[in-house]
């Protein structure tokens, strides 16, 4: 694997990579199927045994520990480690803190941390759980799923606990984390898995190990050679694609997550304030030519959510046309406008802007790119002192409800809020309305699904955004590895608890 692990405490761990090593250790009270496509989105019972009984008002949710659960260190889970864990997200400023700001209670814990969070209430005799919100949360079910949720002892540091790690709950425990250079995962010896009913598979390796190296090219040699068995967080090398797929196709998967790749427009700064620019910069670009620029590995979109949706639905609001670009932009009266386009430091990236000043320039524009260092550029763009024209913006799910799009990235009601992820500081009152509708809806039903495509559509025409393209990724496997057994979660991308090896070796 790469090198992207931040951390490896769920409190704190927020990068794909991290959250892949850990949905097999540290389980939440719910969590996703294990299974391929659509379906591994079902929410379905961990540590809890059942879904949540959720009142008529939507805002309480009650729920039992099953019975007989203990951690790797044999010590019984109880009912207040969850009440705990939620605590200490707030206290150690976990990036899944916002989460819970709607439970009773949970922001006044925040700025006094003392007290307790008074909307969850817990009884560990009868191992139950009941938690109470402010209003109703259309994905509250999705949080209770979420990593930031799941449960660690009562006792655990309230600072990074990645080493050593926590005792776990799943069916691996982490044996030895050295950063940046290893991981080793063994069997949880307290995990049963006939406690589940199902639903947290035994898993089939007795052993992980994640060996952390430099580049996509090493990681390739060593699974192509058989040094290792798989590699997923680097994709296979654009130089090696090709040959790959022709010459070990049936050791290769390619698929797409829940991904969108996109340029924010500033609709509090010119030109950016008129529509028809923002218009205008979504049909100046080429979509194909920016996937040609991210290497083939990419679909070009229009939409905001991504293929993987039930809500999604394929718009064509924005046909290539710099001629009716030109146009728009002359009658907006910005025609010579000085725009300036931000990204970070990241090389993949840049070709992206690169390409946009190109097109603003073709435009009528004249513009000049602006970078960013990587670990300020996304805070930095937040800022509205920091008037950002224009600039480069991706988003990988937290978990597959539109809600982590519409409410986290274009909810004007929260441009306020802390961390602000709206950089195009979109505020439409129609847009907030429906978002805040929704939001009351626990259930993605196809009505719901359906409105939730009519909002992405109303929102394109308004064009906060340019989106254009979602990543692809690659799986790649050595030559012993059964894939009749591969696993790809939607959110957590490879299931390595469920794969397999061949009983003889091909060849």
């Amino acid at each position: 694997m790469d090198e992207s692990i931040d951390y490896l405490d769920p409190g704190l761990a927020q990068t794909t990579e991290a959250w892949g090593v850990m949905w097999n250790v540290y389980l939440p009270l719910l969590g996703y199927r294990h299974a391929n496509g659509a379906a591994g989105a079902t929410i379905v019972p961990y540590l809890a045994e059942s879904l949540p009984r959720v009142s008529r008002d939507g805002r309480t949710y009650a729920l039992t520990l099953r019975k007989g659960l203990r951690y790797s260190n044999g010590k019984p889970v109880l009912a207040s480690d969850f009440k705990q864990t939620i605590e200490r997200d707030l206290v150690i400023d976990s990036a899944g803190a916002g989460f819970f700001s709607n439970i009773v209670g949970a922001r006044r814990f925040a700025k006094r941390q003392r007290g307790g969070i008074s909307g969850i209430e817990v009884d560990d005799a009868e191992r139950t759980i009941r938690i109470r919100l402010r209003q109703p949360q259309g994905d509250f079910d999705n949080v209770l799923a979420s990593e930031y949720a799941a449960p660690v002892p009562a006792n655990a540091p309230r600072g990074d606990s990645s080493t050593p790690p926590l005792p776990s709950t799943g069916p691996y425990a982490i044996a030895s984390y050295q950063p940046g250079r290893q991981i080793v995962e063994v069997r949880n010896p307290y995990f049963h898995a006939s406690v589940f009913d199902g639903d947290v598979p035994r898993g089939n390796p007795d052993r992980v190990t994640w060996d952390v190296v430099a580049t996509g090219q090493t990681a390739f040699r060593r699974v192509l050679s058989g040094q290792d068995d798989w590699m997923g967080y680097y994709p296979v090398p654009s130089s090696a694609l090709r040959w790959t797929k022709h010459h070990r196709r049936d050791r290769l998967r390619i698929f797409t997550p829940a991904n969108l790749v996109y340029f924010f427009m500033n609709t509090r700064v010119k030109p950016f304030t008129s529509l028809a620019v923002r218009r205008a910069v979504n049909y100046a670009i080429s979509r194909n030519e920016l996937v040609r620029l991210a290497g083939g590995l990419a679909l070009p979109t229009e939409n905001i959510l991504p293929p993987a949706y039930p809500s999604y639905r394929p718009h064509h609001l924005y046909p290539h046309d710099v001629r009716k670009a030109r146009r728009l932009v002359r009658e907006s009266g910005s025609r010579g406008m000085r725009v300036t386009v931000w990204n970070s430091d990241v090389g993949a990236d840049r070709a992206f802007t690169k390409y946009l000043v190109g097109v603003l320039d073709l435009i009528g524009f004249r513009a000049r790119q602006k970078i960013v260092p990587a670990s300020i550029y996304f805070t930095t763009v937040a800022r509205p002192d920091a008037h950002a024209q224009v600039g480069f913006a991706d988003w990988l799910q937290d978990y597959p409800n539109p809600l982590d799009w519409f409410d986290v990235l274009l909810n004007g009601a929260r441009i306020a809020s802390s961390p602000n992820d709206d950089y195009a500081f979109f505020d439409d009152p129609r847009v907030n309305a429906r978002i805040a509708v929704l939001r009351r809806r626990p259930q993605l039903t196809p009505a719901v699904d359906r409105a939730w495509a009519a909002l992405d559509r109303k929102t394109m025409e308004l064009a906060p955004w340019a989106p254009f393209l979602n990543r692809r990724q690659t799986n790649f496997f050595s030559a012993r590895v059964d894939l009749a057994c591969y696993v790809n979660s939607v959110i957590y991308e490879f299931d390595y608890a469920s794969i397999c090896i061949r009983s003889t070796q091909p060849g």
